[in-house]
């Protein structure tokens, strides 16, 4: 019998990923959505992200703080010119600027906007990080997800 080795989990919990995470987190509004829906629509100057709500507790709309994270399916080198294009099925392809490498499976890709108040984080994680600084296009796998602070109800 062959042995397969399987692929380490990208969190423990959504609070361990949370905390392990929270200083990328930004606030933005929320759009109401039906009570149960795992959906959030984030409203973003990139336009509306429809993530997949990983709280714990349901969530009714107004302001919150969240950390965006997705998983790269490929990667490659990329224009300055930051975007974000929903591919429909939950997948996006986004390019911006690799901000930081916060270990040797997650990075932060940064959209930068007109001002500060309009950069858009993303925690990725991937098998292949890029180098830091680096502009870069990444496809990444359904689903877009959110994490927040259940204290940001």
């Amino acid at each position: 019998m062959k042995a397969t080795a399987r692929p380490a989990a990208l969190e423990d919990s959504p609070e361990s990923f949370w905390e392990r995470f929270a200083q990328y987190a930004q606030t933005w509004p929320v759009s109401p959505e039906p009570l149960g829906s795992p959906v959030l629509e984030v409203l973003t100057p990139w336009g509306v992200l429809y993530l997949f709500d990983r709280g714990i507790t349901p969530f009714s709309g107004g302001e919150a703080s969240l950390l965006i994270h997705g998983q790269v399916v490929h990667w490659e080198a990329a224009s300055e010119a930051p975007a974000i294009e929903h591919l429909g099925g939950g997948r996006y392809k986004v390019r911006g600027r690799v901000e930081a490498l916060l270990d040797n499976r997650y990075f932060l890709l940064g959209l930068a906007g007109a001002g500060q108040e309009n950069r858009l984080h993303l925690v990725l994680a991937g098998s292949r990080l890029p180098e830091l600084g680096t502009p870069i296009q990444a496809h990444l796998a359904p689903p877009l997800m959110a994490f927040r602070s259940e204290v940001s109800r």
